[in-house]
């Protein structure tokens, strides 16, 4: 009879944890997104797709700025095309690691000329809308800061 009763817990618990755990791993999955929306500037749209009924900052309607400078000169640079998909996660998900691989990549193509830079400054923008009228205008997301390695 106890191994009846044993048998019977177990399956009990077995069929509690098949009916949790979809539940369960759905609520871990909406806060670990609410947390990177707000610790990180995920874009809404982006991860389990929690936000994208609620938002307009959609990765689509985010841009990044990229500007070498040192202490005389600041100049934006050009994103060359093969870069675009590191842009677009950047963009997406501008965690410091993210940017600071770009930036390294960036500072790798702009070694090459003449000037010497000291730092590469990258900025994430969105898009957004001002309440009356829906004009659009551009809030700043993050803006991070890299030391270019001396050559």
């Amino acid at each position: 009879m106890r191994g009846a009763a044993t048998l019977d817990a177990i399956k009990g618990v077995a069929a509690a944890v098949r009916y949790w755990l979809p539940v369960v791993l759905l609520i871990i999955v909406a806060a670990n997104q609410l947390r990177l929306v707000w610790t990180e500037s995920l874009s809404p749209w982006s991860g389990g797709g929690f936000g994208m009924f609620s938002s307009t900052d959609s990765p689509s309607n985010r841009h990044l700025h990229a500007f070498v400078q040192n202490d005389a000169i600041r100049r934006e640079v050009a994103i060359p095309r093969d870069l675009q998909e590191a842009v677009r996660r950047a963009t997406t998900l501008p965690t410091r690691s993210r940017l600071g691989a770009l930036a390294a990549q960036l500072a790798g193509l702009e070694s090459a000329g003449s000037i010497r830079w000291d730092e590469i400054v990258l900025q994430v923008w969105a898009v957004d809308y001002a309440t009356p009228g829906l004009q659009p205008r551009g809030r700043l997301v993050r803006t991070e800061r890299f030391a270019v390695a001396p050559r």
